[in-house]
This record gives C-alpha cells, structure tokens and sequence, in this order.
C-alpha cells in the first residue's frame, strides 16, 4: 500500500510539473508578438519517454530548418500532412517565406514538451536573422502523432510562422539604393545613372479584355511587334516580369495615364546605370545583367528584387557589395487579397559607395580607339606604384547593351556569336607565347647561374645546330637580312639574336641548370595570377624542360610558355623601378555616399626579382640600346619620341595563323610630376612585334606624357590617327624585323 500511494505521489509530481513547464512556456510566449496556442490534450496520461522522443524528432526538424534541408523536414512529416501538401508546395512555402524575410539564417530553442498516447505537443523558439530588417522571433507550438512507432510532425503553416494559421500571408516592401558610380584617377564619371522608368508586364495579371490593347499600346514605345510580345507573355511564368522597355520620364510622359489604367502593365522608376561615351575600359568595369532564375532565390533573401541587374563582370561584379548598397524596406503582414494588417519590421536603404579606379579615362579612351579591328590587348602601369593607367582589350564592348529593357538584343546577341570573342579580356585572361620578350628572362638566368657575362661574345649566324640534333634559325634568316655576326650578351638582346639565346638554352641544360629558366620566369611574376581586382588567367611556366631542345626554345619564349600581358607590364615595371615587383591595381579609393574615404590605394610589394645589381643593370642596358641603336630591334618603331625608353620586341610563334606581335618596355624620364610607366602590348597574329606592337607602345608613351594631345602620329594600319584605313592594308615591316 506505501509503495502504491508513492508511485501515486510520484505521477502527480510528475504531471504538475509538466502541467509548470507547459505553463510557464504559455506565459513566456504571452509577451511576445504572436502567443502560443492553448494546448489542446484533455485529460492527458504525461509520458516523459514520448515526450522526449518527440522533443528530439522537432529538434531534427529545426535542425534541417536550419541547414534548408527541406528535403529531410518532408520526410518527418505525418502520412496526413504528406497527403495535405505536395513536396514542392511544401518546399515552396519555405523558401518564400525566407525570400519575403530576407532570411540570412535561423536560431532555435526548444522550449517545452508533452506527449500523452498517440498525441504530443512540442513549444519551441525560432530567431528570424535577416538581412535587411534585423532578428524577428516567434515562438510557436507544433503538434505530433504517432505512426508506426515514431513520432511524426502534424503540419501547418503556422508552423513556419504562428500568423500564417490565421490566413495571413508576408510581403516585403523593397526600397532600393542608388548604385554607386565608378570614377577615372581625376574623378571622372565612367559609370553614373540616370532617372529612367521601367515598362513591362505580370503575364498573370493581364485581363484577356485589355491584352490586346497592351500588346497594341507597349508596341508603340518599343522595338517588339504585337504579335512578338504575346509570343513572350505566352512564355513567361504568371507571376514573373517581363521587362518590355526602359524611358526617359520625358519619354514616358505621354504614355504614363494610359500605361497606368492597364491591367498587368507595371511601371518602376529606378535611376539607370549608364555607361559613359558607349563604355570606357569595359573589360576592367564590367557589366551589369538580370538575375537568373538558379539565383533568384540567393538575391531574393538578400533583399534584391526579381527584375533586378546585379555586377555580371569586372568591378561591378567583384565590387557588387560595396555598389549596391545597403537595400532596405517594410516588412509586412498582409491578407488574401493583399491589404496590410500589421507592419513587422523595416529598414532604411542606404546608397552604394563609389569607385575611383586608378584609370586615365583620356588615355584609355585613345588606345581604345587605336586597335580597329585586331585582337589586341595594351596594359599601361605606373612603374613605381602598381596602378593601372590603362587596360585595353580589343575587340570592344557596350556595356550598355545589357540592359535588355529596351528590348534590343541585336547587339547583345552580336557579343556572344561573334567569334572574335569581344567580352573576354585579353588583358587579364589571355594566356600566350612570349616570344622573344621571355629573353629578358633567359639573359637574366644565364648570368645569375654565372655561365655567360654581359660581355660574353657568340657569333650570331642564321642558324645554329642545337643539341647535337636539329638545326634552329634566327628571325634574320626569314627575313633575308645579313647575319648579325659576333655580338656581346648584351648586343645579343638588342639584335634578339635567336642562336644567342638558343645557345644559352643549351648550356644551362646541359651544365645542370635545367630549372633556371623556370625559376627564374617564376622569379619575375610569370605563370602565377599578379593579385589585381578583377579576374585573370595564371599562364603557365614548365616546372622543367624534359629535353635539351626545349630549354633551348624556351629561352626564345617557345614552348609550353603561357604568359598574360598584364603578367608582362608588372615584370617590365620591375625592370624599371630597380627590381620591386607591385601587384597592379584598379582601385585607388572607394567612398561612401558621404564621401568618406572607407580604402584607399597604397602599394603592395609582392616580390623582387632575383637579380644582382650588375644582372639588372645589363638587362637594363640591353633594353636601352633595344630602342636606341639603330641596330636595335625597335629602333625605326619609336623615332620621333623625345621621351627616353627601353623595351624589347618580341614575335611569338602560334600553331595556327601568323605570329603574335608583343612589344613591351617602359619610359626613363625620372620625373616626379609625371612617373614613369611600363606598358605590354599584343596583336594576336599581328606578326612582326617591331611592326605592329611597338607603334602602339609609342602611342601610349606619346599620349602619357602628353597627357592625351599627341598620338605620336599614325599606326600602320591607320590613315590618320585613330582613323583605320579602308580597306585595312598590310603594314610595312621595319628593317630589323622582329
């Protein structure tokens, strides 16, 4: 009898403190926004084993909650729910609830349990994190059954949020940032905006009355035909938006009353991002482009909008952050048919911060317009700093055409089939031979490994029998051009003497220094990526060469080189500035809408090259007389400059097509008001550096330090600066060839 009225004691403190519990959870949840429901277990028989079952089987839920591992929450779900909701509606529940919040990630606490036979209820505590208006918490109660032996979730919608149960639906107001501009070095505008207004149409909400009125009125202020634009209502979803056309307000005047009393047409004033004097460095600045459907729900809970452009390309992509700005707006709870009820949360939006490149907008601008048609590409740095002054990829592209809500996508279209490939820069991404270039990096390894000196002699003849195998020819032979004759190391990088270097190629492979090609070239900044903003390619550098042949063409910049031309002017700047390799650099400050200074530029050291004082003063030296012996390879290309420059030519064999024509050097004026710069240049199959490269590096020194008047007078291909001739000649070869 005593152990039965104990156990009975035992059961009733048992079930008194489950009943505390469960009020206690009741009274915490009465002071918040949404309370917990009532539990609905009468006369309930406590079983605190089920009770933690289903405690542990709601803490798995929210668990998958928290990693959105729908998939898993379905699957706990009652045989009833599954039959009430289908997986994608379910899905779809969630991730619009996320998308309207602005969901950044979730927090939970369970906060109480009680189970009787076959039925349990779990309390818990769900922290909304959000991205734009701050922490939402709810505290809500789910109810369980049991089937087969585990305990299964009874859905609802209140479960994601308790207000949901009483039919109410979320609704995110957006209030949009400008976006930032991007400025030159001068401040300059490259990138600004103007007022524009947006027209398209919610296929969903047009009235078959009034559809062809729309199709008859949007044909009128675009370029699609009424028939085109039922075509494109037909094949888009109900509840997305197709943009039609984007106008001035001017524009859109007197269209606005009649645009307004359609039904399904909707008008977004929004201020455009414009793209000054048709694009400006549009391979450094970018572009911008709609969100795709596979992003939609990643921006959407950013607080982005679905008919939104985000940063596709260059700076607007990898500074797509810092431009768009801080997005704000209300949250609200509305009904069925869309009427507000309560007010949730809100936020401010806050502009984005602006970009002040490192560019000349005069001086990119120009070598621009130098490239006509070819495949090219021209990258000019401060020596001393690392800035970008210039980055030049040819062919060129409008920006402005990405923005399809005028409907024109002839030129868009004409970017992506156009086999030139106008959207890749060339600059960052393209991946070349060096050509004869790369010897600046072969002399250097020859001295420093001590095999050769500066005054070392060869006698430079048409070809050399290399390796005890095969017979390799100087650029002299092809161009019928007298043998070079004995010549110094030196002498030997002025004249781009081939058997020199094949000669240096040999000997080093040969006396064990089979790796100092490749450490070297790694030494000078080649086959790894600089560090500059935007996207770049690494080249590649052979780690070694597997045969005495391909040291020896690797040291004329044959073989398995692969270098970039920004790769290029950053080792150049090095040769320039007395052995500091810089990380170029795009930015050189960003600020706030204020005008608060939040980065600013300041020179990265990344490396120096591995060179003695006498190894660089000889490659200098080599440079020099490059462009100022008549002998030099360079020498006709750069007559008339009065300002003093090294360089050195190069011709890059290609396995298709004619040769690549690089040039690359940089200016000596020693002026603190104007510093000097490097400059690399590529014409792909523009054959003869000396011919074709080495002109446009003249261009860019004349319009440096002229600060943008003198072209340094006509290209090969030109009739007048910047005026390509028609039809597009064949440019004379210089003497020296190369």
């Amino acid at each position: 009898m005593k152990d039965s009225r104990l156990n009975t004691s035992m059961e009733r403190r048992v079930r008194s403190a489950w009943i505390a519990v469960l009020f206690l959870g009741y009274l915490i949840s009465a002071c918040m926004p949404a309370a917990i429901p009532e539990p609905k277990i009468a006369n309930p028989t406590y079983d605190i084993d089920s009770a933690a079952a289903a405690q542990t089987v709601v803490t798995d839920y929210l668990s998958a909650w928290e990693a959105e591992d729908y998939q898993a929450m379905y699957g706990m779900l009652s045989s009833l729910s599954r039959d009430a909701i289908p997986f994608e509606e379910f899905e779809s529940a969630y991730r619009e609830t996320a998308q309207e919040l602005t969901l950044d990630s979730l927090a939970f606490n369970v906060l109480s349990a009680i189970a009787s036979e076959g039925h349990a209820e779990v309390a818990y505590r769900v922290d909304f994190n959000t991205k734009l208006v701050g922490t939402i918490r709810r505290d809500l109660i789910v109810n369980l059954v049991r089937e087969m032996n585990t305990w299964l979730i009874q859905w609802e919608r209140g479960v994601i949020l308790p207000e949901f149960n009483s039919g109410l639906f979320l609704q995110f107001v957006h209030e949009l940032p400008s976006r930032g501009r991007i400025f030159d070095r001068n401040g300059a505008p490259l990138a600004s905006y103007e007022d524009a207004i947006a027209v398209g149409i919610v296929p969903g909400n047009l009235l078959p009355e009034q559809a062809e009125q729309v199709y008859q009125t949007l044909a009128q202020i675009s370029v699609y035909e009424p028939e085109t634009l039922r075509a494109m209502v037909e094949a888009t979803p109900d509840d997305w938006y197709l943009p039609v056309v984007t106008l001035t307000p001017a524009d859109a005047e007197p269209y606005l009353v009649e645009l307004r009393a359609l039904s399904g047409v909707r008008l977004d004033s929004f201020r455009e991002r414009i793209y000054l004097d048709g694009g400006v460095a549009p391979h450094v600045l970018g572009y911008l482009s709609f969100i795709t459907e596979e992003e939609l729900d990643t921006y959407m809970r950013l607080g982005y909008q679905q008919d939104e452009r985000i940063g596709r390309a260059g700076l607007e992509s990898v500074y797509e952050d810092e431009l768009s700005g801080n997005r704000g707006g209300s949250l609200y709870l509305v009904n069925e048919s869309g009427a507000i009820q309560s007010l949730i949360a809100a936020s401010e939006a806050v502009p984005g911060d602006s970009l002040y490149t490192t560019l000349d907008k005069g001086l990119q601008m120009r070598l621009q317009e130098s490239l006509g048609d070819m495949r090219a590409a021209i990258v000019v740095m401060e020596a001393s700093t690392g800035r970008v002054l210039a980055l030049v990829s040819n062919p060129y592209f409008d920006p402005n055409a990405f923005d399809l809500r005028d409907g024109d996508r002839s030129v868009l279209d004409s970017y992506f089939s156009n086999a030139d490939q106008p959207l890749f820069n060339r600059a960052t991404q393209g991946q070349y031979p060096l050509g004869s270039v790369f010897k600046t990096v072969s002399m250097s390894a020859a001295l420093e490994e001590g095999i050769f000196y500066p005054g070392s002699s060869f006698y430079c003849g048409h070809s050399l029998w290399v390796c005890d195998s095969v017979y390799l020819y100087d650029w002299t032979y092809s161009h019928g051009i007298a043998a070079s004759g004995t010549i110094t190391l030196t002498e030997g990088l002025m004249r781009s003497c081939n058997p020199w270097f094949y000669w240096i190629g040999e000997s080093l492979f040969t006396e064990g220094y089979e790796d100092s090609l490749s450490d070297m070239a790694a030494g000078f900044g080649l086959g790894v990526e600089t560090g500059i903003e935007i996207p770049e390619a690494p080249g590649n550098i052979p780690e070694t060469a597997r045969t005495c042949v391909e040291n020896a063409q690797m040291a004329i910049g044959q073989g398995e080189i692969l270098v970039t031309p920004l790769q290029v002017a950053a080792y150049f700047a090095a040769l320039s500035n007395g052995g500091t390799l810089y990380q170029p650099a795009l930015i050189q400050e960003i600020k706030s809408p204020s005008g608060e200074v939040i980065q600013s530029f300041s020179p990265t050291e990344t490396g120096k090259l591995p060179l003695s004082e006498q190894t660089l003063a000889a490659v200098q030296e080599g440079l020099r007389l490059v462009l100022e012996e008549p002998a030099g390879t360079g020498y006709w290309a750069v007559q008339g400059l009065d300002v003093p420059v090294s360089g050195k030519t190069g011709t890059a064999q290609t396995p298709s097509g004619d040769p690549h024509a690089w040039f690359a050097g940089y200016t000596r004026l020693n002026d603190p008001q104007r510093p000097d710069i490097a400059v690399a240049v590529i014409v792909e199959n523009g054959g003869e550096g000396s011919a074709m490269a080495a002109p446009l590096f003249r261009r860019a020194v004349s319009l440096y330090f002229s600060e943008n008047e003198d072209p340094g007078g006509s290209m090969p291909w030109e009739e007048e600066p910047y005026l390509p001739a028609q039809p597009t000649s064949t440019p004379t070869l210089s003497p020296t060839g190369e």
